[in-house]
């Protein structure tokens, strides 16, 4: 059996200061009641494992989206035709070989 991991009142904090949320937000997003959260947050309760596992999931998630989706990102050399464009070869989308016509 995996593991859980607990997560510290702080923890909770630095996670919700990461994504950029307020209690409010995960409330919104987890069907809370503000007031549990806030007990969470001030280390009168004990922070679920789920929601630890929770926090930790959508912190993975914006750090893949920063590095793979985020505006203004560039295509790296190995996506690049001959020419420096990218995209599928020419021909390849109405289900080609992908050659090029000359």
């Amino acid at each position: 059996m995996s593991e859980t991991r607990t997560m510290t009142a702080e923890a909770f904090e630095a996670a919700l200061a990461e994504l950029g949320w307020k209690g409010a937000e995960f409330c919104r997003r987890t069907g809370l009641v503000a007031n549990t959260v806030w007990r969470w947050r001030k280390g009168i309760g004990t922070v679920p494992p789920w929601a630890g596992e929770y926090l930790r999931a959508m912190l993975a998630l914006q750090r893949l989206h920063a590095e793979f989706v985020a505006v203004g990102r560039q295509t790296g050399p190995e996506l690049a035709d001959d020419d420096g464009a990218s995209g599928p070869a020419e021909g390849a989308a109405e289900g080609g070989s992908g050659a090029a016509i000359q």
